[in-house]
């Protein structure tokens, strides 16, 4: 079986687009959550946070591009970007059909939306939207642009299944390239915050309520206090490839990715089932054909949800046990939603580099099974990762990472 290996990334964050600089963020437990005085404006929203990027300027992509990318596909093409050239990839490979792309968003730009059915809605005409508009709603925007911005001739995947499109982007890359329909795959997702994503959350009693005066404390993933999702965004990108070739040109190897492993509930669209996270995880195990003794830290997906925590902490303890540390990094970024699954892979990468386990960030009191969670970063030999994302739907989704 073609090996297949992690050798760049790129990223878009509430904390920054550098990943050097935003790990050290998660390791000092900063967090990007801020109040967002525009959902105060909107009746009956009872969310007040979020986590916006900041700081992002577009201009690294060229104007003519630009002009039918939404804020989603400016942020993947951004990190994609990024992580060509962390990967020193070479670019006149694009175009011979051997590169493909796996990457994807929630919807289509929530944001382009709003936009196209006021237009349409309040004046019973198709006057004035705007000729560019489909290209920022349809729901493969994210694909379809990096396929543009960079001339990818091979596959283009589009998952939309919200939390957990990242993780299902890496694991169609592996098969890809598994496979031999591939040698490289710009694998990953992207998002964008608007009113719309936080009232996705809030009218299903799910998303963070108030906390307007303090919002660095929420979400507060496996504490006895968590109240529920603080939605953010931006993208997160990794380059996979297939492991001889990248050696053979000389390319950086940051990780390997071992096994992935998948399942769905089938049994409620929004309150998650222990057993098919269960599932998801022994999945990606067996794939790897490793035992669970083998993990050294299981990235959480932990968004803060009173029931979602809760069923989550069950999953990961009947397959782990109570002595591997268990971490989410949903109190530093807020829910980055379609971007998450990468951008805590990217941080699984860096932590297996420097031996570290990055803490929980607004963990205080815990209240769920008894799993070994860390509040401070803790020092631990990192061979094996498990990082793992669950969806609405049932959609749940595990990625195995070892070192290279």
């Amino acid at each position: 079986m073609r090996r297949v290996v992690v050798t760049g990334y790129g990223l878009v964050s509430p904390l920054g687009s550098d990943p050097e600089a935003v790990w050290q963020a998660v390791l000092a437990k900063q967090s990007g959550v801020v109040a967002i005085p525009a959902f105060a404006e909107v009746a009956d929203l009872a969310t007040r946070i979020g986590a916006p990027v900041r700081g992002f300027t577009p201009e690294k992509i060229p104007r003519k591009m630009r002009r039918s990318m939404s804020r989603m596909a400016l942020y993947a093409t951004a990190a994609a970007t990024d992580a060509l050239a962390a990967a020193r990839f070479p670019m006149e490979e694009m175009a011979l059909g051997r590169v493909a792309i796996a990457a994807g968003s929630t919807t289509g730009s929530p944001e382009a939306m709003e936009e196209f059915w006021r237009e349409y809605l309040t004046t019973n005409s198709i006057r004035g939207i705007q000729s560019t508009s489909f290209l920022k709603v349809m729901s493969h925007t994210v694909g379809s642009h990096l396929a543009l911005a960079f001339g990818v001739t091979g596959p283009n995947h589009s998952p939309c299944c919200a939390c957990a499109v990242s993780t299902q982007a890496v694991g169609i890359g592996l098969d890809l390239i598994r496979l031999n329909r591939a040698d490289a795959v710009i694998a990953g997702g992207a998002d964008e915050l608007t009113v719309l994503s936080a009232a996705t959350f809030d009218v299903v009693r799910a998303g963070c309520r108030g906390w307007g005066d303090n919002p660095q404390l929420r979400p507060a993933p496996f504490d006895r206090t968590r109240d529920g999702v603080v939605c953010s965004e931006g993208a997160a990108i990794v380059i996979l490839e297939e492991r001889e070739r990248a050696i053979a040109r000389g390319a950086p190897i940051l990780c390997e990715v071992l096994g992935y492993g998948e399942s769905c509930d089938a049994n409620h669209m929004s309150t998650p089932e222990p057993v098919g996270m269960r599932m998801a995880m022994e999945r990606a195990l067996a794939d790897a054909g490793l035992p669970a003794r083998a993990v050294d830290y299981v990235c959480a997906h932990a968004t803060g949800t009173p029931v979602g925590d809760l069923a989550e902490s069950h999953a990961t303890f009947e397959v782990f046990g109570g002595d591997v540390p268990v971490a989410s990094l949903k109190g530093n970024f807020g829910h980055m939603m379609a971007a998450c699954g990468t951008a805590e892979l990217i941080m699984c990468i860096l932590g297996m580099r420097d031996g570290i386990v990055p803490p929980t960030n607004n963990l205080v009191d815990p209240d769920v099974a008894p799993l070994l969670l860390p509040t401070e970063p803790l020092l631990r030999d990192q061979r094996v990762i498990v990082t793992n994302n669950f969806a609405f739907g049932g959609i749940n989704a595990s990625v195995v990472i070892g070192r290279a």
